[in-house]
């Protein structure tokens, strides 16, 4: 997975590819390779692609190996027989001789001293660069560079779609801070590792969609840091294999303690989660009306024999569900379980008499219950996964959590202090594991931000954990499915929100199509 790193560690991986024999040249030949590669890739609203024959590229550069990047980019495009502009900076990074390889490829080169000619060469373009400044800056950009940045968005208004190399000028990469001229890109190609300023707020609002791409920095360098974000390509390998001779019983049986009278739905959206990522079965635990609700939505459903009712009778409860814990692979404990003495009690129980190799995904109500026993954590191991969202997470912590320390840092924190797997929600969900290890989903979607889909989520988390017993890899597969899905919903149905209960029928598909990456 492509690192997550601040600003110093970025220079300690480049440092590193210079010491092991790539000169300062070669990398931003490959950091130059892969924006152009990526700008390549990038579509409008009309799917055609933004960078063709007939249209127009324009690349603003900078000073440093940011500007350098983007001249070497526009370089390559030109070479691509696109037509493109290049605006020059002052104190830009290009040579003479570079200046005159890009006029003999067609290219048009002009000074940003001269407004007009800026003004033609953003007007009409189809796509433009941004590498006016990386990840050095920090505090407000300075004139003319924030003039220039105040036109470029501007432009963006008559339909021109904006890619930032690294970072959108005028962003501080490791605080996310942004200038009031801060670029507001389309896409943000950040190259070697994704520089954490990026998933970070304000900035992350001019980021765009982020692209990450290698270029070159040798693995070993990478080895010690801890912060990974989630890519696509790297999710095939966590799908559970469905070989041809299996059966139902192989792919696990998941038992789903939640809901309450109060709380119909949520046993529903964790039960159908589990099932359409393909556990083998899925058997409800709870009371009377939430187990003929669940089974009017989910056919498919199991149920268990006695009644659950929880905040009636505990311990009748804990000794209703204690035969499925020792039948079932995997469970769901908390969505809409409801909150109170009764409850607290009975996560205690289960929570003592639950096989030592139990996976367990507790979530919601559930952890309301858990922060109230005393020391919690010490019940805890590394089959458990905890799924809480930041109020939750603080409610567990005892206290508010520092608003200058990342998410992901917190999480591989807490996660390592509980032994756990922690999938601390929120716009860049960070799935950390008792190694302190954390891989991050650096794609936030506020669609997400509605009841049920953590619901949903947790029954994911258990479906997968019922096919596997690698609890992290589990909770990073059920992370990005789940944004997945929430994805193509958006894109195929040219949505901007949705219900917890439209992801359950996209999820297979998005399952389908991660597994065909492999």
């Amino acid at each position: 997975m492509l690192k997550l790193v601040s600003v110093e560690q970025m220079r300690a991986l480049e440092a590193a590819a210079f010491a092991a024999g790539i000169d300062e040249a070669q990398l931003q030949r490959q950091a130059a390779h892969a924006v152009a590669e990526a700008v390549l890739t990038l579509r409008g609203p009309d799917a055609r692609p933004l960078a063709r024959p007939g249209g127009r590229c324009v690349a603003l550069v900078g000073h440093g190996n940011n500007g350098r990047d983007g001249a070497l980019a526009a370089t390559w495009l030109a070479g691509r027989r696109l037509a493109v502009d290049v605006i020059l900076a002052p104190r830009h990074a290009v040579t003479e001789a570079e200046v005159a390889q890009l006029e003999h490829l067609g290219a048009h080169v002009v000074g940003s001293d001269d407004p007009a000619a800026v003004e033609r060469a953003l007007t009409g373009a189809t796509l433009a660069l941004d590498a006016l400044a990386g990840i050095g800056i920090h505090g407000p950009l300075r004139e003319p560079l924030a003039g220039l940045v105040r036109q470029l968005n501007a432009a963006r208004s008559h339909g021109l779609r904006v890619v930032a190399l690294d970072v959108p000028s005028g962003t501080d990469a490791d605080t996310g801070a942004i200038s009031s001229d801060a670029v507001e890109a389309d896409w943000t190609v950040t190259l070697g590792a994704v520089k954490q300023g990026l998933l970070r707020f304000p900035a992350a609002e001019r980021t765009g969609r982020l692209l990450g791409r290698r270029i070159g920095i040798p693995a070993a360098a990478e080895q010690a840091l801890p912060y990974s974000v989630i890519e696509p390509p790297d999710l095939a390998a966590l799908v559970p294999a469905r070989g041809l001779d299996a059966h139902k019983y192989r792919f696990g049986r998941v038992l789903v303690i939640a809901g309450s009278d109060h709380f119909l739905g949520a046993p529903v959206l964790c039960s159908g989660g589990a099932l359409r990522v393909g556990a083998g079965l899925v058997t409800v635990a709870s009371t009377r009306d939430v187990r003929l609700n669940v089974a009017s939505h989910l056919p498919e459903a199991t149920f268990s024999t006695a009644d659950v009712a929880i905040a009636a009778d505990p311990d009748a409860a804990i000794a209703a569900v204690e035969p499925y814990l020792r039948s079932h692979t995997s469970v769901v404990l908390g969505p809409g379980l409801g909150r109170g003495p009764s409850v607290t009690h009975f996560v205690g129980e289960l929570l003592a008499r639950r096989p030592s190799d139990h996976r367990l995904v507790i979530d919601a109500d559930g952890l309301v219950a858990l922060a109230e026993l005393p020391d919690w954590p010490q019940r805890l191991d590394p089959h458990v996964v905890l799924t809480p969202h930041t109020g939750e997470l603080e409610r567990l912590v005892g206290q508010p959590l520092p608003d200058d320390v990342p998410l992901w840092q917190k999480a591989g924190d807490l996660a390592r202090r509980w032994g756990c797997t922690l999938v601390a929600k929120g716009p860049f969900t960070s799935v950390a594991g008792p190694d302190g290890q954390v891989a991050v989903w650096p794609h936030a979607n506020a669609a997400l931000a509605t009841g049920g889909t953590g619901d949903v989520l947790a029954g994911v988390c258990a479906g997968l954990l019922a096919q596997t017993s690698d609890s992290h890899a589990a909770a990073t597969l059920a992370v990005a499915l789940h944004a997945l899905a929430a994805e193509r919903l958006i894109h195929t149905r040219q949505w901007r929100t949705l219900l917890a209960s439209d992801l359950l029928s996209e999820l297979p598909a998005t399952l389908a199509a991660v597994a065909r990456w492999r």
